[in-house]
């Protein structure tokens, strides 16, 4: 019986895990598999992964990012620890290093905020969303 709850639980946790929602029709300018990584990836940074809401999925202008393919920029707005929306906040996704920049005020605002600012700007996701830096 003890087994069952257990897989009762990670049955639901599963199903909770993949619960994001994606607001537009963006997913095709950066591939599906590309979007689903991101997603996860983002999520996996977030306090209430399972609140996610994405929305303008995009790629760098080549001009700015030699290679745009390897990268993934979108918006993404989620619940923080007080249960509220913090609106949409711009996020970075470089597929092929796995690394993921979410610009979020709190990350501005922390001692690494510089860097994560400088790293941002460096997917060329800034331009690309239309975020002024």
């Amino acid at each position: 019986m003890k087994y069952a709850y257990v897989a009762l639980a990670m049955g639901l946790m599963a199903s909770t895990a993949s619960a994001q929602e994606v607001l537009d029709d963006s997913i095709s300018n950066v591939g599906e598999e590309n979007a689903k990584a991101a997603m996860a990836a983002v999520m996996d940074k977030l306090k209430d992964p399972v609140s996610a809401q994405f929305k303008s999925f995009t790629r760098p202008d080549p001009m700015y990012q030699q290679y745009p393919q390897n990268i993934v920029c979108g918006m993404v707005n989620a619940k923080n620890g007080f249960g509220g929306y913090n609106g949409f906040t711009p996020f970075g996704y470089h597929i092929r290093t796995k690394t993921t920049i979410i610009l979020a005020d709190s990350v501005l605002s922390s001692v690494g905020g510089e860097l994560s600012r400088i790293a941002f700007k460096s997917l060329s996701c800034a331009s690309a969303l239309g975020v002024s830096m």
